[in-house]
């Protein structure tokens, strides 16, 4: 071999060592840059209202704290559970699925509501009661079917709890829903509860009395509210939640009925209420608030339909019309497109005279 063509394979080979680690060093970042717009996959969101179920196709504003089970915003984990006092002998444990209230007495825990379905969510849940009480869970509530409510009903009947729900719960997760099956979520269908009521149910536990009304369908057909008349507490799920309330008229929700709900629920002797999402307990005056912002808005839109406002012009108008009166509440979020041919339908009855489609 000539020694031009020796140096010249040896200067080729030298360039090909040097740079190969450039090139290894500026790919290896890019695989791991997140997709476009510095969002990672998962869609969790660690709290917020919702109503836990997968949406239908189509279905964008589909909204759900169970979203939490995925991931957080960014790709980041959802925050952790945590529990904090509300009042003596009451708790509330947020995060991880909708907010879940315990009542301590010394003959053991009175729980509303479950968290998301899975193994986990329902241990996390028994950890935190456990550090403000050795007490077991002796009844649980489930205010609604949403599984980011009701996810763990079956964990807590294998262990010999009963789970008290209004019998609207039971009936939603078999029947409606946006394909006629009942409820339906990515994480699952969640069990029947074996202690389904009717009208009320009231329980004592120790000191501790704990009373489960259904007024009238609001957030769905099949929705619980908890009152604790000695600590004057109620736990509302999510039919009062901080962010603004979500119709789900596909499992029986419905505005008008909503309203009338909280109304009564306005009668009850308390100062307290805790809300379906959201991190703190909230007031009576706050209760007051949102029903009558509810109320107005059932109210200005049959106003609207018997006036001829079309259905693709009712949301548009109510917002504007209202005004200041809906706050920051926005009403594609209270009725979201897949969902605006029953809520025309329900208005479009009353303001005919035929009255709202049945809530009881």
């Amino acid at each position: 071999m000539s020694q031009k063509k020796w140096i010249t394979i040896s200067l080729a080979m030298a360039i090909a060592f040097a740079t190969a680690p450039l090139v290894s060093m500026a790919q290896a970042p890019q695989g791991q840059q997140p997709p476009a717009g510095g969002q990672r996959p998962g869609r969790g969101e660690g709290g917020g209202r919702g109503d836990g179920q997968a949406p239908p196709r189509g279905d964008a504003q589909g909204r759900g704290d169970a979203r939490g089970a995925q991931g957080g915003r960014g790709g980041q984990a959802p925050p952790p559970q945590a529990i904090k006092q509300v009042k003596p002998g009451v708790y509330m444990v947020i995060n991880g699925g909708g907010n879940s209230t315990v009542r301590v007495t010394d003959q053991g825990v009175l729980l509303v509501d479950t968290k998301n379905l899975g193994e986990q969510f329902y241990n996390d849940l028994l950890a935190q009661i456990k550090t403000v009480t050795p007490q077991p869970v002796k009844y649980a509530f489930v205010t609604h079917v949403h599984q980011d409510h009701s996810g763990n009903i079956e964990r807590f009947q294998k262990a010999g709890v009963p789970v008290i729900a209004y019998d609207g719960l039971n009936k939603n997760l078999h029947v409606g829903g946006p394909n006629g099956k009942g409820y339906e979520a990515q994480q699952g269908k969640p069990a029947d509860a074996n202690t389904p009521y009717t009208k009320n149910k009231k329980l004592k536990l120790g000191k501790a009395q704990a009373v489960a009304y259904h007024f009238a369908s609001g957030h769905t057909s099949g929705d619980t509210v908890v009152y604790f008349p000695d600590a004057k507490v109620v736990a509302l799920g999510d039919e009062f939640t901080a962010a603004g309330p979500n119709c789900d008229y596909p499992m029986g929700g419905s505005i008008l009925g909503w309203s009338r709900s909280l109304a009564e629920v306005l009668k009850l002797d308390f100062d307290t209420a805790i809300p379906g999402h959201g991190n703190d307990p909230l007031t009576k005056a706050d209760v007051t608030t949102f029903q009558k912002r509810m109320d107005a808005i059932g109210k200005k839109a049959i106003e609207l339909v018997k006036a001829g406002t079309p259905k693709d012009q009712l949301r548009q108008q109510i917002q504007m019309q209202l005004g200041t009166e809906m706050g920051m509440w926005q009403m594609t979020g209270l009725v979201n497109d897949m969902r605006l041919d029953l809520f025309y339908e329900e208005i479009s009855n009353a303001a005919k005279g035929a009255g709202a489609k049945k809530t009881d």
